[in-house]
Formats: C-alpha cells, structure tokens, sequence
C-alpha cells in the first residue's frame, strides 16, 4: 500500500502594487498632516551666537513665555519677534511684561558674536533700568 505522493504546491509570490500604493499614499497624507500642524516659530532676527567651552544648559530660554532679547550684528534690537526702535522703548515693553506674574524675571539675551558691544551694553542697561537682574547671555558649546 504504497500511498501517492501528491505534488507540492507551488509558491505564490506576487506583489499587489495597488494595495502597497494605497498603504504608501495614506502614510504619505497622515506625515504631511503632522507636519502641516506643528507650529513654526520663525524669527527673522537670527543672530550668530559666540562659541563657549564651558556653557551651562539653560532650559528656562525654551519656555514659551520667556523673555529674549536678540541683538543682531548690524545693532538691531528685537524682543521676542518684534523689533525695537529705542532702547528705552526696550525698557518699558520689559516692565509691561512684567505685569504679568507668572513670567520668569530673567532675561536672555541673544547678541550675535560680531554685534558691537556698545549696542549690547545700551541693551543691558535698559534691562537693568526696568528693574531686571538676572540676565543671561544666551552661546553655543564650542565642540572640543
């Protein structure tokens, strides 16, 4: 009683290019939907930090309600994203800010490496005039 051998099956492999399209075009739509809703802060105020070997983290300058102050190389003045026209004028929108008492009463200062220190001292005067005494100088960790 010899049994017969029945044949084996032969493998199927065929790729479904509709179905991986499909898969591919909704992985597509829900990663440019993610990307469309994270909001973009853009600051047309960049500035070139200075290099410092021992540079502390300073987590509090992410915070959303932080006061920043950014000083670019040509000596423009801006608070937050807006700019400033005078130096006094820096002043008194810090003590407006300062209203508000859940803010931190500290300020970070952003100065480009190549600003002049006159506009940086101008800067950190009327911080100080506004009755500000932390401050903090905002750099990059030069890499060893």
């Amino acid at each position: 009683m010899l049994r017969k051998r029945r044949p084996s099956p032969k493998l199927f492999s065929d790729f479904n290019t509709l179905q991986f399209a499909s898969v591919m075009g909704i992985v597509v739509f829900v990663v440019l939907l993610v990307f469309m809703t994270i909001p973009v802060y853009e600051y047309h105020n960049s500035v070139d930090l200075p290099h410092a070997k021992h540079a502390v983290a300073m987590p509090g300058a992410l915070r959303e309600d932080v006061m920043l102050v950014n000083v670019t190389r040509d000596g423009k003045v801006y608070f937050a994203s807006d700019q400033i026209a005078s130096v006094n004028d820096l002043s008194e929108k810090i003590r407006n800010r300062l209203k508000d008492h859940s803010v931190e009463r500290k300020v970070y200062i952003n100065a480009d490496m190549r600003a002049r220190w006159g506009g940086v001292k101008q800067v950190l005067a009327a911080v100080h005039s506004a009755g500000i005494l932390r401050v903090a100088f905002l750099v990059s960790r030069r890499s060893a």
